[in-house]
């Protein structure tokens, strides 16, 4: 079914990384569910620092995964190939 705009609609979409309001059934699922079968998860995630999967809390739930400082950019530097943020010469 499309919606007047033409997009699918995907209210009784079956994509695993479609996220929206779920029964208290399909999110206790969610949260028994192992972490390694998780569609959220990728196969180069370190699921040791996974701490909560995205769609096992509230309806805002992001997920929870420490990361390293080390692999963090808040310099405000551009990723080398990538433009600066705002810089509107880029294209």
């Amino acid at each position: 079914m499309d919606t007047i705009n033409g997009a699918p609609d995907r209210r009784d979409s079956d994509d695993p990384t479609f996220d929206s309001p779920r029964s208290e059934e399909a999110t206790e699922e969610l949260q028994n569910t192992d972490i390694t079968d998780s569609p959220a998860v990728d196969g180069d995630t370190d699921v040791d620092a996974v701490k909560a999967l995205p769609g096992t809390g509230g309806p805002d739930d992001g997920g929870d995964i420490e990361v390293d400082e080390s692999e963090l950019n808040l310099s405000g530097d551009s990723i080398p190939g990538h433009p600066k943020p705002g810089d509107r010469r880029a294209h």
